[in-house]
């Protein structure tokens, strides 16, 4: 009889520790990404047409046509202005996030747009990149390098073009 005792006294310890899972496994939801306000297609988006001549009029005036440079920054655009001035568009471009472990900056908001803002010296000339968030995983690049400019008149002069790159970007579908 104690064996069977045992055995009993075993098997309801054993029921005691099982359970069930009802309904099907749910993922774990993604953490919290850059705020994207309208998340913007960027394939097959020529970043040439992303801004024309008349939006860099403040800047000045074009040296010439505005060249693609895929060779220096894949999927990019450069406009060069008589007044030593350069833009450069690039679309897409890597993620947000990595814009911000790779370059000193800060976060900004373009049109609602998480925006990593980088700006620093090469020689005579300023340097500022504005990293716009267009989806978790890609973004819309838009800098400028201008000669004898502080920081803050570089992103002064970068801010009303970045706005309307984002702009021109089609809602994503």
């Amino acid at each position: 009889m104690s064996r069977s005792l045992l055995l009993l006294v075993a098997v309801f310890l054993m029921a005691g520790c099982s359970y069930s899972i009802q309904g099907e496994p749910v993922a774990e939801p993604l953490p919290p990404g850059p705020a994207v306000a309208t998340p913007r297609k960027t394939a097959n988006i020529d970043p040439c047409t992303l801004i024309t001549d008349a939006d860099l009029k403040s800047l000045g005036t074009p040296k010439y046509k505005p060249t693609a440079q895929s060779e220096k920054v894949p999927n990019s655009c450069l406009f060069v202005m008589n007044e030593d001035v350069q833009v450069m568009i690039a679309v897409p471009y890597r993620s947000f996030d990595e814009s911000k472990n790779r370059q000193k900056g800060s976060e900004v908001q373009t049109l609602k747009h998480a925006t990593w803002l980088s700006c620093g010296p090469e020689g005579d000339n300023m340097v500022c990149t504005a990293t716009i968030a267009t989806s978790r995983n890609e973004s819309l690049l838009v800098a400028i390098n201008k000669k004898g400019v502080t920081a803050l008149q570089a992103t002064n002069l970068l801010e009303p073009v970045a706005q309307t790159a984002l702009k021109r970007l089609p809602a994503a579908s």
